[in-house]
């Protein structure tokens, strides 16, 4: 799920075929990008009711766009930003949700390509936003549905045997903080909360020995399903990809996550305020 910026250069240089996708804003793409970089925007998207109906949406939302950048889906896709944060593993998990084989996040971003001796360029080629608004009733049968919970899910997630894990930082976790459109602070009960900015170090993912340590230290088992959620989805992927990276297979991201849980007041919720 990860690629150096120095070996995709080398596998470049061989020939060898990677669509790259910058999912950082617009504007920055247009300023300075990987050469021949497609622009999509996978962070603006989010789900306000996470059913089964929400969730085919949402895959038909992505393949829409994707399909604005007149690309198939037996490409591997390189995912990237200035650095690793929160949107380029949400592009990689999108498009394993989607169906795609492969998909990979340049370690360090456009920062490590520059560093590597890569070249920048304006980007000037398709753009695509991931959007609601491109929803139709068809359905993207590759869609890899085991890599989503929906809120029924989590509210059983502990008679299943999962484990769920809180990406946010630590104040919204413990209901010290809570985003404008959030009604609630706290938790979800039974959570664990395992920072996403702790997975990375200088723009890059901690190596896999690394992140299996702080795994194990957080109290999660790759045995168990783990479904992880935070806001509204994003800073989640960035714990799915450094899990994945740690050697766990049976991962999921609460789609919903609090931006859905709080504002559904039957639901229950811990806080230390």
């Amino acid at each position: 799920m990860l690629i150096n910026a120095i070996d995709l250069l080398q596998r470049m240089k061989t020939g060898e075929q990677f669509v790259l996708i910058d999912v950082r804003e617009k504007a920055d793409w247009q300023r300075q990008t990987l050469p021949g970089a497609y622009h999509l925007n996978v962070y603006e998207y989010f789900i306000p009711d996470s059913t089964e109906y929400g969730v085919q949406q949402m895959a038909n939302a992505f393949h829409h766009a994707w399909q604005q950048l007149l690309l198939g889906d037996n490409v591997t896709p390189v995912f990237f930003e200035q650095q690793v944060g929160m949107r380029s593993p949400r592009g990689a998990w999108f498009a394993l949700f989607s169906g795609m084989e492969q998909a990979l996040i340049l370690d360090g971003g456009l920062d490590s390509w520059i560093a590597a001796g890569g070249e920048g360029l304006p980007g000037n080629g398709y753009s695509a936003t991931v959007s609601p608004e491109y929803f139709d009733s068809s359905t993207v049968p590759k869609a890899r549905h085991q890599l989503v919970a929906t809120r029924e899910e989590v509210l059983s997630i502990h008679q299943n045997g999962s484990i769920l894990v809180d990406a946010r930082r630590p104040s919204e976790f413990h209901g010290k903080f809570a985003h404008d459109c959030c009604h609630r602070a706290g938790r979800i009960p039974g959570a664990v909360l395992l920072f996403w900015e702790d997975v990375v170090q200088d723009g890059k993912f901690l190596d896999p020995a690394a992140l299996r340590c702080l795994a194990e230290k957080t109290g999660l088992s790759a045995n168990q399903r783990t479904v992880i959620y935070c806001h509204r989805g994003a800073r989640a992927a960035t714990i799915y990809a450094a899990l994945s990276l740690a050697g766990f297979k049976n991962l999921a991201i609460y789609v919903g996550s609090w931006h859905e849980w709080a504002e559904h007041r039957e639901l229950p919720m811990l806080s230390d305020i």
